[in-house]
């Protein structure tokens, strides 16, 4: 949507508006925004014009992130604000712009998606997490710095954009920066090849209110980069600008790394996140299927479950077989309702194995089948018509063809040579049982969870 300068103006009384609102502070808005106009428009570009350079200053210095976001918001245009002393608008009607800060970590960025409220918590990460809040709450008085730890995948950079996200929606006026270790040490790394203005790279830096470090074990070893990330970390922290910081172990336990920066680590708040517990994945993947816009009724608990016990070794590797699950239900066995059996055909190879042959194999199935109804494998394979060893017999030839995709000739072959006919009529009475007696399908679902 374009708008024109007159419109703009009548707009920019909605912005003031705003502003007075957030600000809050009377006598900063009457002296450096009540008088403010809009000048001109380049581009994206808003000249807004204001009564004095002192006003320039402090408005770029502390609310300059704050104006653009009310500029969008209220224009719902992606203008950006630049700001203009009276005397030199009038003079030159020319922008004159405000010295662009230098171009430091260019690539990193706040993932909007990554917020507090789709962060799943449980038993594994509940501390973490609601140190988390605490700090984005009350950024620079508390936990200083917060020190998360823990494995890969377990959404320790979920957490950090998470209070980033938190902070920019509460405070629009805060500076944020997020970056990797990895970042840090290209960033160093060129300016100390001259590549870049280093000491413009620590004053940067040190611009911003809150610092949010990802995978800080990266700085072990880099002697030089560690001396010029302490005296970052000693400027923040004397000026109790908060700093979050993430690892994968414990600061005491990053070998190598200098004693005094063990120190800084140590002198906030180290919270550890776990390995997902079961419940935790469990409602992970509630909340997938809710967000991918599908039906939480088309899923057994018993998949769920599976998928849950399986991949609990981070949140990655558990939304890895999920998407797999999906990709499988919907490209190469469409069905709406995914149960135990299907799940195990679909992420099957993830656990190592081919199509669980290598876990699970005709032995396994016979001996589970046969201890869940109480009954003997040779019963199982022999010419009984008791209706519970049937029903057993019935369910394990079944097993065999949805697990182990056995033909129906080797199935026969096992159960004392049966005909093809006997076998193909058994596993379909199965399977019609299992989509009407919920207490059939119940039973079957046990077995399973206990061949794999």
């Amino acid at each position: 949507m374009e708008i024109t300068l007159s419109q703009l103006s009548n707009l920019w009384g909605k912005v003031l508006g705003a502003i007075k609102e957030e600000i809050k502070d009377k006598t900063i808005f009457d002296s450096f925004f009540a008088n403010s106009y809009v000048g001109d428009i380049v581009g994206k570009e808003l000249l807004v014009v204001v009564d004095s350079g002192l006003a320039v200053q402090l408005i770029t210095a502390k609310y300059l992130d704050l104006l653009n976001s009310v500029v969008q918001r209220v224009t719902q245009t992606n203008y950006t604000v630049c700001l203009l002393q009276g005397k030199d608008f009038e003079k030159n009607k020319k922008p004159v712009k405000i010295a662009a800060e230098p171009d430091f970590f260019k690539n990193s960025r706040l993932n909007p998606d990554l917020t507090f409220e789709n962060f799943v918590y449980g038993l594994s990460n509940k501390e973490a997490y609601q140190a988390s809040i605490i700090v984005a709450s009350n950024r620079g008085k508390l936990y200083n710095p917060l020190f998360i730890y823990g494995d890969s995948g377990i959404g320790k950079t979920h957490l950090l954009h998470s209070i980033g996200n938190y902070i920019k929606k509460n405070e629009p006026s805060a500076k944020v920066l997020t970056f990797d270790t990895d970042a840090f040490i290209d960033e160093y790394t060129k300016a100390a090849r001259g590549e870049s203005d280093f000491n413009k790279f620590k004053e940067y830096i040190n611009g911003f209110d809150v610092i949010l470090v990802d995978d800080v074990q990266f700085l072990v070893g880099k002697k030089k980069t560690e001396e010029t990330f302490f005296v970052i970390f000693r400027l923040f922290h004397d000026s109790h600008k908060q700093i979050v910081l993430t690892c994968d172990r414990l600061p005491n336990e990053l070998d190598g790394l200098e004693s005094r920066l063990i120190t800084r680590f140590n002198t906030g708040l180290p919270e550890k996140i776990n390995k997902p517990d079961t419940e935790t994945c469990i409602l992970f993947l509630k909340n997938k299927i809710q967000k991918s816009g599908l039906n939480p009724d088309n899923f057994d608990y018993e998949a769920l479950e599976f998928l849950a016990e399986k991949f609990s070794r981070s949140i990655r590797e558990l939304q890895g077989a999920f998407n797999k699950l999906l990709s499988y239900t919907i490209n190469f066995k469409p069905t709406d309702h995914i149960d135990l059996a299907t799940t195990i055909e679909a992420v099957g190879d993830l656990l190592g194995y081919e199509d669980a042959k290598s876990e699970v194999n005709e032995r396994k199935i016979l001996n589970q089948v046969a201890s869940y109804f109480k009954v003997t494998t040779q019963q199982l394979v022999g010419t009984s018509q008791v209706q519970q060893i049937v029903n057993a017999r019935q369910i394990a030839m079944y097993l065999m063809r949805s697990m182990l995709d056995l033909k129906y000739k080797k199935i026969a072959a096992i159960f004392g040579g049966r005909s093809h006919s006997t076998v193909m009529s058994s596993i379909t009475k199965v399977e019609q049982m299992s989509k009407t007696d919920t207490l059939f399908k119940s039973a079957i679902d046990d077995i399973i969870s206990k061949i794999v």
